[in-house]
């Protein structure tokens, strides 16, 4: 009796009667063979081939119409190659294996178009396991590399948002700008007062009138409203602004 397959092995693929297409670029003649060799022979795989360059490659792939491009990341020409694959490959999954799994050089290879990636650490046993998860749009990634994804999410949005919320930054005066600073350094009004020179009632009048602009409740909400706005405009440039209109009074 033929022995049931590891279930990492049965994932979805392309079509109901036929498994994967796979094409391997790669310069290194050795693993690129070496892939061939050792994946070309699993059930799930319909077409396994190796292509040596860049321009064999693209040459082959509308007569192999490959569903996973596997792609070396020491390859000459790297990220750049990704688009020209692309080009002609539109439905193709760029995987880029072999690949140090840091968080720079992921988001890199995610910024330049790949579809997953399979680490240099994978044991050759594993990498039809992954290969299936990528195919379902599923990626295993370490710690260090998601965090390092989601900071890079958050800078996309925080860039995507910046012009519209830099056109609603409140008119400080700079009198206000300063009792601001001053409360997100833990100032009362009675020490801002006396820092500013100014009387406890005139500051109160500051607080209150910077809560208003703020859209604040209270007192204990503008620092971390500072918080989230200081590393998007920066207190200097919004010193600067035209909207920092008004005496310093």
């Amino acid at each position: 009796m033929k022995a049931d397959r590891p279930p990492s092995h049965a994932a979805p693929f392309p079509g109901p009667d036929r498994g994967l297409r796979i094409l391997v670029v790669s310069d290194v003649r050795f693993l690129g063979e070496g892939l061939t060799q050792a994946l070309g022979g699993d059930s799930a795989v319909t077409d396994f081939h190796h292509s040596g360059d860049l321009a064999d490659a693209l040459g082959r792939i509308p007569e192999l119409r490959p569903d996973i491009v596997l792609l070396d990341a020491g390859f000459s020409g790297g990220p750049s190659a990704i688009d020209r694959i692309l080009s002609v490959a539109p439905l193709a999954k760029v995987v880029v294996f072999a690949v140090a799994e840091t968080a720079e050089s992921i988001v890199s290879w995610v910024e330049a178009g790949i579809s997953g990636y399979i680490p240099r650490t994978t044991a050759l046993a594993d990498v039809m396991k992954l290969l299936s998860a990528i195919m379902r749009d599923e990626q295993t990634c370490s710690a260090s590399v998601t965090a390092g994804l989601m900071r890079r999410l958050r800078r996309i949005a925080v860039t995507a948002r910046g012009t519209d919320e830099s056109r609603a930054l409140p008119a400080l005066t700079m009198r206000e700008m300063q009792v601001v600073e001053l409360i997100c350094a833990g100032l009362s009004n009675k020490d801002i007062a006396r820092r500013l020179n100014i009387g406890v009632a005139t500051t109160k009048s500051h607080v209150h009138n910077l809560l208003g602009k703020l859209n604040l409740q209270r007192r204990s909400q503008v620092a971390p409203w500072m918080r989230e706005v200081g590393p998007r405009f920066g207190t200097e440039s919004w010193r600067r602004s035209p909207r920092m209109a008004g005496p310093e009074v």
